[in-house]
């Protein structure tokens, strides 16, 4: 029989491995010092810095954005390759899909989690609301494609840019103050999704609509829905003169056709998931060109600064058959962030995940060469911009967006309280 020490020796290799992760894969890479000095964690080795992305690569919901986020990713890890690397070491990208589904998604993080250093990309609210607790406790650097304000609390997530309740500020105010499409005492109508994204949002536009003395009448949905006939004809017959829309593309697809089939020849406007280029190749085209406005946090696709032209060169060489979309931009930054923190801790000599968290809090007014607007990373439970960009869509230009205005901030948005 095993000795009482044998014994306990493999009662703590078996503790390892549990506390290694769920899914029995030991850690690549691990806590300790290089030949070069550097402090090394998960997904660091003398060669290589992983980091993952789990994405939606699959599912009828946003499937096409999601793959679109992962190319810009991996545009900015090629650029960063082809420069040497960060800390002598390259940057590989692990990708995982899980098709807008919870549960995959909870399966992914278990079998990518031990492999990686951070985290550029992890898709969907639900996602990540279901993720933060063991991101945390992993103490995982991750950018999720989501600007809830109510993620700012997690000191390991990294929100990008301004968040969707800011959005719909800017955006309100602008169509009311900047071209007076609505007026005081006038009724808007806001269709949002359930969750974290839609409710995020909802609380802005209710928060700027008593600011701007308008009158709000919301309508939840699911994401599932693809049918909103009965909101919108609801908020025709409540008077409604614009509608809000705070849910995916082929939301966006039906709210348009329904105003147009029912006469009702009002502003819409949606955020970031709301618009997807190829919706100008639908019948709804002339709805959207004339009435939609799309709220972002990054530049449209091919915007006219230095950033946006860089990426949309790279993209096309890289990806000549895919469609132009803006999200490239966006994925080439959440990659970037994660980028110039490893930087920073390099210099540090510090490459753990503790190390790289420590230096992503010291970022301040981080410039994307106008992909973003510049951002600040080092106010904990803050927004790192709370400017907007707001545009038109045109079915000519290359990503089917053009910029409005420049980024833009309402008078009244620095009187908002994120929470």
């Amino acid at each position: 029989m095993p000795s009482r020490s044998r014994w306990t020796a493999l009662g703590a290799l078996c503790l390892a491995v549990l506390v290694g992760g769920c899914s029995g894969k030991a850690a690549e890479g691990g806590d300790g010092a290089g030949g070069d000095g550097v402090r090394t964690g998960p997904g660091v080795t003398a060669k290589t810095i992983k980091l993952g992305a789990i994405s939606d690569l699959s599912g009828a919901v946003f499937g096409p954005l999601g793959r679109t986020q992962v190319q810009g990713n991996q545009l900015y890890i090629d650029k960063v390759n082809a420069a040497g690397g960060i800390c002598g070491r390259k940057l590989e990208l692990v990708v995982k899909d899980h098709g807008y589904d919870v549960q995959k998604a909870t399966v992914a993080f278990s079998e990518l989690e031990p492999r990686v250093l951070g985290i550029t990309h992890l898709l969907g609210s639900p996602m990540t609301a279901a993720l933060e607790p063991e991101i945390r406790a992993k103490k995982l650097l991750t950018v999720p494609s989501s600007f809830a304000s109510s993620l700012l609390s997690s000191e390991y997530l990294v929100v990008l840019g301004s968040t969707y309740d800011i959005d719909m500020i800017n955006g309100l105010d602008y169509v009311t103050t900047k071209r007076k499409l609505l007026a005081k005492g006038d009724t808007i109508g806001h269709i949002y999704f359930e969750g974290e994204y839609g409710a995020n949002a909802f609380r802005g536009s209710s928060w700027a609509a008593g600011r701007l003395g308008l009158t709000i009448r919301g309508a939840q949905i699911k994401a599932t829905d693809a049918d909103l006939t009965a909101q919108v004809t609801k908020m025709k017959a409540e008077g409604a003169k614009a509608i809000l829309l705070s849910a995916s593309a082929r939301q966006t697809a039906s709210v348009a056709g329904v105003t147009r089939s029912i006469g009702m020849d009002v502003p819409i406007l949606t955020q970031a998931p709301g618009f997807d280029p190829a919706l100008l190749d639908t019948p709804v085209r002339a709805a959207l060109e004339k009435n939609l406005t799309v709220l972002t946090s990054y530049a449209p696709y091919g915007a006219d600064a230095p950033g946006p032209k860089e990426v949309a060169a790279a993209f096309k060489a890289k990806h000549p058959d895919a469609p132009a979309n803006a999200l490239a931009d966006y994925g080439y930054v959440s990659a970037q962030v994660l980028g110039e923190a490893l930087k920073r801790a390099c210099a540090e000599k510090d490459l753990t995940r503790e190390g790289l968290r420590t230096s992503y809090r010291k970022l301040k007014s981080l410039d994307t060469g106008g992909l973003m607007a510049p951002m600040d990373f080092t106010v904990p439970g803050a927004p790192a911009s709370t400017e907007t960009f707001i545009s038109r869509v045109d079915a000519a230009a290359e990503g089917g967006l053009v910029a409005e205005t420049g980024l833009y901030r309402a008078q009244i948005t620095p009187d908002y309280k994120v929470g």
